[in-house]
């Protein structure tokens, strides 16, 4: 899967939040957290060129959730357990009580990471 999403020929309907969550722990497997979240972050951008979406990327939302990909792999899961576990507890809405709609969905969000604007972000209290 990793191979046909960088290679942009993953069909779109395909890259699903598990798809996200499941490159986004490859690349924590293979590289070191500034690395992976760098090649996420490109590849995402160029993946979605190439299906049409070129403003389908989202800066907060992919730092937010390589910090949780790389905080479930400190453990001796394996990838897949990793991937379900997540995808089940975690999809884009929890993020919603940190940030207001209005900013999560903002230009300045998808372009840059910012911090929230309804409550510090601690991990703790939504795992």
């Amino acid at each position: 899967m990793v191979r046909l999403f960088e290679s942009c020929e993953l069909p779109y309907e395909r890259w699903t939040h598990r798809a996200h969550l499941a490159v986004a722990a490859s690349y924590l497997q293979h590289y070191p957290h500034p690395q992976a979240l760098e090649r996420v972050r490109a590849n995402i951008q160029k993946y979605n060129v190439a299906c049409g979406d070129p403003k389908g990327y989202h800066e907060t939302i992919t730092v937010l959730f390589m910090k949780l990909v790389a905080r479930e792999m400190t453990g001796n899961a394996n990838l897949h357990d990793i991937v379900n576990g997540l995808n089940d507890r975690c999809k884009v809405s929890w993020l919603l009580e940190y940030y207001s709609e209005a900013l999560l969905w903002s230009a300045e969000a998808r372009a840059t990471f910012v911090e929230p604007d309804r409550k510090p972000l601690d991990f703790l209290d939504f795992l």
